[in-house]
């Protein structure tokens, strides 16, 4: 049950409210102490060792003497995202809602997350996992007949799709076509092209200790010189207006939490790259990275709500922070005025 224990403003009981302020330091200060040589460089074979893990090699412990804990591994999505070690989407929930995170995380009474977006979004992350060639081999495009009048995923195409083999990729007609198009759009920029094809890692999970508290993520991709993410976005021209979306959805934090998984990982300090593949028509794409104010300001976020969360658990508190409090409601200065 939620706790009511403590009305109030949280951060006046926390009092760590500026405990990691955005002060100008670089975003990778907090990890350099642990910062080596790539394994991938150093290891037999270019294998990305598993790290202090159970069956790690001599050899891969070798490589991090002076790290607490790191780990790469490779389950599927769905058992990473039960593991119960908080996630850079972890946080950005407790951050829109103590309660929805209480309750998709603690209590587990929240609905699933679904929707066209997300489905769409895995077939595009599927496709850059296994590459352009073996995801077109396997995707099989349902027939008109069995769609919606719109080309959409019907009850029809479920009965479809339940007669393909196990192996096949099962597409409705509107996804397809329209995914065709956006990953030749990916392909014909050769950045994106080079970092999709010159990868040594793809989907792999880390666990690994940041500023004390022990925290997960799964990343896309990686080369021996960065990691990347692919993100969609509705901007029709991404290099112009991504910008929004890494307000909207705060990928400046994903940044600052994949960098420090990088360096605990072993690579040289390098931004997150972001493939920026838009879902408009004629789908552009544009290889970006952040700012570094812009990450700086994830990182600050990212370590204050990993505090909020430690001590929430604690006491069992999960109400908002204006809770037990009668407020002026903040209203805009020309609605005042008018």
């Amino acid at each position: 049950m939620v706790s009511t224990s403590l009305g109030g403003d949280f951060y006046e009981f926390l009092g760590t409210q500026e405990k990691h302020s955005a002060s100008g330091e670089n975003p990778r200060t907090d990890d350099q102490r642990c910062r080596s040589a790539n394994p991938l460089t150093a290891a037999p074979n270019n294998q990305l060792p598993k790290l202090d893990v159970e069956g790690s090699s001599p050899f891969a412990r070798s490589l991090f003497p002076q790290r607490n804990f790191v780990s790469l591994s490779y389950e599927e999505a769905s058992l990473y995202h039960s593991w119960p070690e908080p996630s850079c989407s972890d946080l950005k929930l407790l951050d829109e809602s103590p309660v929805a995170y209480y309750e998709r995380k603690v209590a587990r009474t929240a609905p699933p997350r679904s929707g066209d977006a997300l489905a769409y979004g895995t077939l595009l992350h599927l496709w850059g996992e296994v590459g352009d060639e073996d995801f077109w081999a396997r995707a099989q495009i349902c027939p008109d007949s069995c769609a919606t009048s719109t080309g959409a995923w019907g009850k029809a195409t479920d009965a479809w799709a339940r007669e393909l083999p196990p192996e096949a990729i099962p597409l409705c007609p509107a996804d397809g076509h329209k995914l065709r198009a956006q990953t030749l759009q990916i392909l014909a920029n050769p950045a994106a092209r080079k970092l999709l094809t010159t990868a040594i890692v793809k989907e792999a999970n880390v666990k690994w200790k940041w500023n004390g508290h022990l925290v997960r993520c799964r990343f896309d991709g990686a080369t021996e010189e960065c990691w990347w993410d692919i993100k969609t976005t509705r901007d029709q021209k991404p290099l112009e207006s991504f910008w929004q979306s890494v307000k909207q959805y705060r990928y400046d934090m994903q940044a600052a939490m994949y960098e420090s998984a990088m360096v605990a990982c072993g690579w040289d300090y390098h931004p997150l790259v972001f493939i920026a593949t838009s879902t408009t028509y004629p789908y552009h794409c544009s290889v970006v990275t952040l700012p570094p104010a812009v990450t700086r300001r994830g990182q600050a976020r990212c370590l204050r709500l990993l505090d909020e969360l430690e001590t929430r658990i604690d006491f069992d508190h999960w109400l908002p922070n204006d809770y037990g409090q009668i407020q002026e409601l903040p209203c805009p200065r020309f609605f005042k005025e008018s």
